[in-house]
């Protein structure tokens, strides 16, 4: 039987990195330093060889019957052992998260302290540890909030507001309804007959003060989802680490720069629009950007305590519907906002506040757990 010395020798030499040490630990982020052994990037570099080899082409040979040490004659060594070293360090950051039992979120950050032709090649890692989430009673915050009984009321102003409304569409749509053109075209029992089965104007009338009556339900229920959501996340504990920002921030800078150059603004007129300096501007989003997260891992943590986890058939179920809605969009955007839409709307129903189905759009309610795993 093998020695438990034996073993942990075996296991080290098998290992594609030596030497790690735990640098820092705090803010929910984590830092080794480890060191990748000679023969593990001589070996990654025998690899990088043979894959330039295949499409190396040299007059005399046929396209990738070179020799090997032909090919590694006329290649930039430290390209090559640079290239050798990026995949090494793939392969041993992933072992570290494995050895180490590490729940990260976003990317790791490396950084290589020592590289050097026929040496072991020393790095740093950084990982943004998944936050530790303690949630308040959430049952109780959002029972309260569900409970609460909110006035709705729809006022004769309303109902004229919406009849004005109305008016302007038909004005632009049939011109021909209004001859007088000093004249505001009119709601006429003619007019509302031609909308579907209502008697006259007041009957028609009544049906709109139901129905911006639903709407208005609707709008308040909306609204206190909104609220209990923000509660619950107001009373979480969670540590965001400062590098997951970051990220998230440099991604937003990119697309921010994109748009701006297809509008062909600069990033000083943007600012300008905005009535902010760059400081105000990225502090505004970073708060942002931290608020999005933690509200994202406070959403996962309230589906692994309450278990919940959407099945085939109420997936399929809203994969068919948003395929309606978004015929170009990918199989895997469409799985991936059903479930979203479907989880949101269990922890809604935990929360004491399912919506019913309505005219909204799901896709756009699925955000609200956002996607860390970039």
């Amino acid at each position: 039987m093998e020695t438990t010395e034996n073993t942990t020798a075996q296991e080290q030499q098998d290992k594609t990195y030596t030497n790690l040490k735990k640098l820092e630990d705090k803010r929910g982020e984590i830092e080794f330093s480890a060191t990748i052994p000679l023969e593990i990037v001589e070996e990654h570099t025998s690899l990088e060889l043979a894959h330039a080899a295949q499409d190396f082409e040299m007059p005399g040979f046929r396209k990738g019957k070179v020799p090997e040490h032909i090919v590694r004659e006329r290649l930039d060594e430290m390209k090559l052992l640079e290239n050798a070293a990026e995949s090494a360090l793939r392969e041993a950051v992933r072992e570290i998260m494995k050895d180490e039992n590490l729940s990260i979120v976003g990317s790791p950050r490396l950084v290589i302290t020592k590289i050097a032709l026929k040496n072991p090649v020393e790095f740093k890692v950084r990982f943004a540890k998944y936050p530790e989430v303690t949630l308040p009673d959430y049952k109780k915050i959002g029972g309260d909030i569900a409970n609460r009984e909110d006035k709705v009321e729809v006022t004769e102003a309303d109902v004229d507001e919406a009849v004005t409304r109305l008016l302007a569409m038909i004005a632009l749509q049939k011109p021909e309804l209004d001859t007088d053109k000093d004249k505001k075209p009119e709601l006429t029992d003619e007019i509302v007959k031609s909308f579907g089965a209502f008697e006259n104007v007041a009957d028609f009338k009544t049906k709109l003060r139901e129905n911006l009556g639903e709407d208005k339900k609707l709008q308040a229920k909306e609204a206190r989802r909104e609220e209990i959501l923000r509660e619950v996340v107001k009373h979480s504990k969670a540590e965001i680490p400062a590098m997951l920002i970051d990220e998230e921030y440099y991604a937003f800078e990119e697309e921010r720069d994109e748009e701006l150059k297809k509008a062909g603004l600069s990033l000083e007129e943007y600012l300008k629009q905005t009535k902010k300096d760059a400081k105000e501007f990225e502090k505004e989003q970073r708060s942002l950007i931290e608020e999005r997260i933690k509200t994202s891992v406070v959403f996962r943590e309230i589906q692994k305590q309450e278990n919940i986890a959407p099945s085939e058939k109420e997936i399929q179920t809203n994969i068919a519907y948003l395929k309606l809605r978004y015929p170009d969009r990918s199989e895997r955007w469409l799985r991936e906002t059903a479930e979203a839409v479907i989880v949101q709307e269990k922890i809604f129903s935990v929360l004491g506040l399912p919506l019913a189905e309505t005219a909204a759009d799901p896709a756009s309610r699925a955000s609200t757990p956002a996607d860390l795993d970039r």
